[in-house]
């Protein structure tokens, strides 16, 4: 059992939670957060149900705002009544934005929200449930309306793990979330970047989530328009061939520009994959350029690169 607590900041990295459930084998994920950014909060979801993990939420801990979306993501979802509290997503437009581009902002943010919540199983009166409550208003859910949005999906005696080894244990090495903080869009571009690619060294659930996440639907993709199916596809692959990988981002060699909503990040990483059933092992260099686009759920719109000869 793993408690993740604090707040979800933007593009934090997810590093820190991979390697927590890898190396205490935790099966259940459980919240003690007020909340943050909802696209962090997404971005976890989606790791946590990639990894087959369930999540558990006690009264005693508190589960709220985004962090209700982040318990979505347990393929197990178990929550004691008044557990888990919503109300509705406070999307921040942009500085100098006009009045149209910021409603234009607000209304795909809800729709990114809608699509998440859809995809993990639950109804989406969720949202609108949650559109009824100010930000500074917090609507705990009852068991009753848990159960019927499908927020909850097994009963409290149906449990993976015992409630009472939460309510008892002093504190289990909680993985804290960074609190939120005001980027400018180069640092939140580079950020994103690193983390994906350090990412592809996780977990082969991991780095699929990773990818899931951070990918718009369809990229320019080494100079060809490409659905996310596809290169989740080509991703997996490649993993498959190379179980074993590693990845470090030069610090020297990034550059970065912004133009409005968008910017580009490129540099050189060093790699080095392995693969024990064959024997084989390379290691190099590789050019990359990536095109995002920035927001409150930043996405990859194209990608190229190539190995240094």
């Amino acid at each position: 059992m793993l408690i993740v607590s604090g707040e979800f900041s933007a593009n934090e990295s997810l590093n820190g939670f991979s390697r927590a459930v890898a190396s205490s084998g935790a099966k259940v994920i459980v919240f003690n957060s007020l909340g943050g950014n909802v696209g962090g909060a997404i971005r976890l979801g989606r790791m946590i149900r990639a990894a087959g993990l369930d999540t558990l939420q006690v009264g005693q801990l508190q589960c709220a705002s985004a962090c209700s979306l982040a318990f979505l993501g347990g393929i197990h979802r178990i929550a004691e009544p008044s557990s888990i509290g919503i109300h509705r997503a406070f999307l921040k437009p942009a500085d100098g934005m006009s009045t149209e581009e910021a409603k234009a902002r607000v209304q795909l943010g809800t729709a990114a929200i809608t699509s998440y919540v859809v995809e993990m199983g639950v109804d989406p009166k969720l949202i609108e449930l949650a559109s009824s409550y100010g930000k500074h208003d917090i609507r705990y859910l009852s068991a009753s309306e848990m159960a019927e949005l499908h927020v909850t999906n097994a009963a409290a005696n149906q449990s993976p793990a015992d409630i009472s080894q939460v309510l008892t244990r002093p504190n289990p090495a909680p993985v804290s979330a960074p609190a939120p903080n005001a980027r400018q869009p180069e640092s939140i571009a580079v950020a994103f970047v690193r983390d994906l690619i350090e990412h592809h060294g996780d977990n082969d659930d991991f780095a699929l989530a990773q990818i899931q996440a951070s990918y718009a639907p369809t990229v320019d993709y080494y100079g060809k328009l490409t659905n996310l199916r596809s290169i989740i596809d080509n991703k997996r692959n490649y993993y498959r061939r190379w179980p074993e990988r590693g990845y470090s981002v030069r610090n020297d060699s990034i550059v970065v520009t912004c133009t409005k909503d968008r910017c580009m990040v490129s540099g050189v990483y060093d790699w080095a994959v392995r693969s024990p059933s064959k024997h084989k092992q390379e290691k190099g260099a590789a050019n990359f350029s990536y095109t995002i686009l920035i927001g409150p759920y930043p996405k990859i719109i194209a990608e190229t690169g190539g190995v240094q000869r």
